[in-house]
């Protein structure tokens, strides 16, 4: 039995899929969603929003959050700061050069971001 080569790029495929999938990992989507934000990237921005949040992402929104993030300084990165993963809620702390914000996440039944706030400073947050 001759092997099918059309079998062996199925398999590729599916491999390569399974590797490019990170729905199930809230923080690489709200690390590749902030760093969209604070690139005033729309794209990339709303990439992992379900259909219902990408409606309410305007230019002029993105354009504006990423203005404060700027003022902040460069960004650093996220650590979870909170989670309850049976409600599928994340909080992350995004730190920059001179400050950080609070993100916070929601994803919905498929892993897609059905919610993502950014409260302007992590204090702000806490104290509500």
């Amino acid at each position: 039995m001759r092997p099918n080569p059309l079998a062996y790029v199925a398999v590729a495929l599916a491999i390569a899929a399974c590797g490019c999938a990170r729905h199930d990992d809230p923080l690489a989507l709200a690390s590749d969603t902030t760093r969209g934000v604070y690139d005033a990237d729309y794209a990339k921005t709303t990439e992992h929003f379900d259909a219902a949040l990408k409606l309410q992402v305007t230019r002029a929104s993105l354009n504006a959050l990423a203005a404060q993030m700027h003022a902040l300084g460069a960004y650093r990165g996220l650590k979870q700061a909170a989670s309850q993963p049976d409600k599928q809620r994340y909080d992350f702390e995004a730190a920059f050069d001179k400050g950080a914000m609070l993100v916070e996440l929601r994803l919905d039944p498929n892993g897609r971001i059905g919610a993502y706030r950014v409260v302007p400073e992590v204090a702000s947050a806490a104290a509500r």
